[in-house]
């Protein structure tokens, strides 16, 4: 709602990754200070570099409202902290998509019993290189060849 208000009333310039963070924060934190039952959730909110100098930027939003701003990569769900640590250790600045992607399924791979292929995930980028809508999904075929091995 916060993004349509302002981004109609004003230009989707407007609407930025901090301010809908913010938003999420605020409404998450009243629930979580006011209701018998919270919401169990957390959100990543990203936004990409339109290229006019402004930087990358992800935020994490936990189910009480508080905001993390993390740098160059995010992990949530029940074993965010061991990937954490993985992609602490692993992660290089200027990586590819093949590495990243690659990079990252390595990092699921720590907290498996089995090593995942492309039938086990669904992945998408935000492409900077994208004049508008950045969200890009890639399709299972072309997953299977970043993997570098049949899915």
């Amino acid at each position: 709602r916060h993004a349509d208000v302002k981004g109609y009333s004003y230009s989707r310039g407007d609407v930025t990754a901090k301010a809908l963070a913010n938003a999420y924060s605020q409404a998450l934190g009243n629930i979580f200070t006011q209701d018998i039952k919270p919401f169990e959730v957390e959100v990543l909110v990203a936004e990409v570099s339109d290229g006019n100098g402004s930087k990358n930027e992800i935020y994490h939003i936990l189910y009480d409202g508080t905001i993390e701003d993390e740098k160059n990569y995010a992990a949530m769900g029940g074993q965010a902290e061991e990937i954490r640590r993985f992609l602490k250790d692993h992660y290089q600045d200027a990586m590819t998509l093949d590495d990243a992607v690659q990079l990252g399924v390595r990092a699921l791979n720590v907290t498996q019993n089995k090593t995942l292929s492309s039938k086990d995930l669904e992945v998408a980028v935000l492409d900077a290189t994208k004049a508008r809508r950045k969200f890009r999904r890639i399709p299972a075929e072309v997953l299977t060849q970043l993997l570098g091995a049949p899915g």
